[in-house]
């Protein structure tokens, strides 16, 4: 067991100045969790201030009836990261998940053909392309390899990477690349995607997962091919118990290793003191004093809420020049009977793809019909679920900084379970036992979220890799940032990367790619 060592006050770095030992991190959704366990893993002293109850932050868990909800995250995807972290702590995925590929990977459906299973094995799917468009199948093998080079070249050079040092783009396999990059960076993905396949459906799968970062296929640029090498070529997988026990196995590692956590503790402000991080006030008045601090917390929140305006390196005139990627409308629902129907993802991509895009992103407007996400882990979790009934999970884009009523929300509901079911054949809104809603509103008022965004910024280019919004603060010493807003952006392991970068910050490790090893502080 790993325990704190209270009696050591600071680290000296090589370039001799001091890294102070008490650490605050404010909020526990997955990046603050993370960073609290590699730095308490260093031998720092880790203190996390969390408003709510329990751990999670968006990454939550509902229970409601005998039904369990994760109420965000619900796709596993680039395992690779979640194993390195665990070994950083001398720990494994293997010891703390019960990781279960899925097979099929995901369904998707369309408002007038048949659906297309995605069945994560590449030969397959590439077979199913080319019963769908002469020539496509092979087209994917290609895709998926290009979008595999560019991902191996990311996770090496630009992901784990805090771009403190020019040099790093001077290695020989970024060079390689320089042929291709300035396309890469400049083209869209849905241009890029077009070169491959031609078919409006193919090209819908390759270009959904750009939701998931927050953007449309047709400004994303079309490096983020990258997230094809994920689930046509590693796979995409599930935890039992549900993504909830990520969040559990890192706040018992946290407690193996001294981190303390201070539950219904909402943080007020960040005090500085002549330029530097030096404690927190909570809401009851208590002040924390502490040499580091880490905001887990939204960051247009954090800076233009905690911070006074002296400190704020990127106040509300920053925000308004940047993108936020969309809200959402969540339905939870616990349906009475099972549903076949339905894989543990499913996709429903509306045949006015662009026009739907544009709604959310330039005109502001709810769409009529939307491009829905659908889950359903209890056809691979018996536990979410009593016996013959499903978990179903909801997810319908919609613009960010919208207000609804409760009623709206209601009717928005009702009107995309009849879309479901029209698109589908399932009725679920007839069939549901348990139902909660969760929407842009909440997003502002729970997690405190910019614009009600239920993912942070968008992965535009100019808010993408070291154009992103940098994790420390430019004003205040020892402030430093994590989370999906903040480089290397938004998703689960994003931010377990996130994590790391803090740390390397910390320490002083300026280098590009993964760590090694943590470092014991003497």
């Amino acid at each position: 067991m790993h325990k704190k060592q209270s009696c050591l006050r600071r680290q000296v770095l090589n370039d001799g100045s001091i890294v102070p030992k008490k650490i605050v991190i404010i909020g526990a959704g997955i990046g603050g969790l993370a960073v609290a366990n590699l730095l308490a893993h260093a031998g720092y002293d880790v203190h996390v201030y969390e408003k709510d109850k329990v751990a999670g932050g968006r990454a939550g868990r509902l229970k409601i009836n005998g039904f369990t909800f994760d109420t965000g995250p619900s796709w596993y995807l680039m395992p690779g990261v979640f194993d390195h972290y665990y070994d950083l702590l001398g720990e494994s995925t293997k010891k703390w998940l019960q990781l279960q590929k899925l097979t099929p990977a995901y369904k998707v459906f369309f408002e007038k053909t048949d659906p297309i299973t995605i069945t994560g094995s590449l030969k397959k799917d590439m077979k199913t392309f080319e019963q769908i468009e002469t020539g496509a199948g092979i087209a994917l093998e290609k895709y998926v390899a290009q979008s595999n080079e560019i991902y191996q070249l990311s996770l090496k050079h630009f992901l784990y990477s805090n771009f403190q040092r020019p040099t790093d783009f001077l290695k020989q396999d970024v060079l390689k690349k320089l042929g291709i990059l300035p396309r890469l960076l400049l083209e869209p993905i849905d241009r890029y995607v077009g070169k491959f396949v031609c078919d409006q459906r193919l090209k819908q799968i390759l270009e959904y997962p750009m939701v998931f970062l927050g953007t449309s296929p047709f400004t994303a640029p079309s490096m983020y091919s990258l997230m094809s090498a994920l689930d046509f070529k590693e796979g995409v997988f599930y935890p039992q118990g549900g993504i909830y026990q990520i969040i559990e196995s890192l706040v018992a590692i946290g407690k193996d290793r001294g981190v303390t956590y201070h539950f219904n503790e909402p943080v007020r402000s960040i005090q500085s003191l002549k330029g530097a991080a030096d404690s927190i006030i909570l809401t009851s008045g208590e002040k924390v004093s502490a040499g580091i601090i880490v905001s887990d917390a939204d960051l247009h929140y954090t800076e233009t809420k905690l911070l006074k305006s002296t400190d704020q390196s990127y106040p509300a005139q920053y925000w308004d020049t940047k993108e936020p990627g969309p809200s959402a409308l969540l339905l939870y629902l616990g349906i009475d009977h099972k549903v076949p129907e339905f894989e543990h993802h499913n996709l429903l991509l509306v045949d006015a793809w662009r026009e739907n895009f544009s709604a959310i992103y330039d005109t502001k407007t709810i769409p009529e019909n939307a491009s829905i996400y659908i889950s359903k882990t209890s056809d691979t979790d018996p536990s979410v679920a009593p016996k013959g009934k499903e978990n179903i999970f909801v997810l319908v884009p919609l613009p960010a900084d919208i207000t609804l009523t409760k009623k709206k929300m209601e009717q928005l509901a009702d009107h995309y379970l009849d879309q479901i079911k029209t698109t589908t054949g399932v009725d679920l809104k007839q069939s549901t036992i348990v139902r909660e809603l969760f929407g842009p509103d909440d997003f502002k008022t729970k997690y405190y979220s910019w614009k009600s965004s239920m993912l942070g910024q968008s992965h535009l280019l100019r808010q993408s890799a070291f154009f992103r919004t940098p994790n420390v603060s430019k004003k205040v010493k020892n402030l430093y940032y994590v989370g999906a807003n903040t480089t290397p952006g938004i998703g689960l392991p994003m931010c377990l990367i996130g994590a790391e970068l803090v740390y390397k910050r910390i320490v002083g490790d300026k280098r590009s790619g993964p760590i090694a090893k943590i470092t014991r502080v003497e």
